[in-house]
């Protein structure tokens, strides 16, 4: 690391950019317990300056973890409202959706671990500083999107739509295999998620013929 007296002037922007990539790589590997001390050090930018830009470590985590996935939500509630069409394929839409979630969450799987574990727990900073409310909030936009897509009865389709993106959260961050065999593909994963949330069950009848996903979905397909 370079010290204080010799760090160089970098461009305008640069230390925020740093500090938000090292807390992304720092949060995936080791939680939110890692001290903002280590994170300064792997962005070569002073502790001081972190605290000055998000102003708690909590500031910094909602800009590295949280942001990333209430952005996606925004553009994806945005542009679904703008464009959403009677006749459209609800499963295509889903798809795209669960695949563009299941990417986000693997690559900010700290957001998993915080979110979901203990970290947001009653008394955590996190807690304090209403960090887990933006995240809630934007699960609220995206029941507002399935009540629109299927005119479901709203108690039910909040319960559904959060169990939907819970189930593609764990299955993101998961890295160990399914009782001593390797996980499914990523395009395997992504595909039956869609599948449960748009028919409730994954329709095996339905699954692509040929392509990786139709390869490797007959190689799991139980008999009968």
């Amino acid at each position: 690391m370079t010290s204080e007296g010799t760090r160089q002037r970098r461009p305008r922007g640069e230390p925020r950019r740093l500090l938000i990539e090292a807390a992304v790589e720092l949060f995936n590997a080791r939680g939110y317990g890692v001290p903002t001390r280590e994170i300064a050090d792997r962005a070569d930018v002073s502790e001081t300056l972190m605290f000055r830009y998000f102003g708690s470590k909590a500031g910094l985590f909602r800009e590295a973890m949280v942001k990333p996935f209430t952005d996606f939500v925004d553009a994806f509630v945005a542009e679904y409202e703008r464009g959403a069409q009677p006749d459209d394929d609800l499963f295509e839409i889903t798809l795209d959706f669960v695949g563009q979630l299941f990417d986000l969450f693997r690559s900010h799987r700290g957001l998993v671990a915080a979110v979901w574990g203990n970290a947001s727990a009653e008394g955590s900073d996190l807690t304090a500083a209403a960090v887990e409310e933006d995240v809630w909030a934007a699960f609220g936009k995206l029941v507002r999107v399935g009540r629109l897509a299927q005119a479901g009865r709203p108690a039910r389709n909040e319960i559904a739509t959060r169990a939907i993106v819970s189930m593609v959260a764990g299955m993101a961050v998961a890295d160990r295999a399914f009782e001593g065999r390797a996980l499914p593909s990523r395009d395997l994963i992504v595909y039956e998620i869609a599948q449960i949330a748009t028919y409730g069950r994954v329709r095996w009848d339905s699954m692509p013929l040929s392509g990786p996903v139709g390869q490797e979905s007959r190689r799991v397909t139980p008999a009968g």
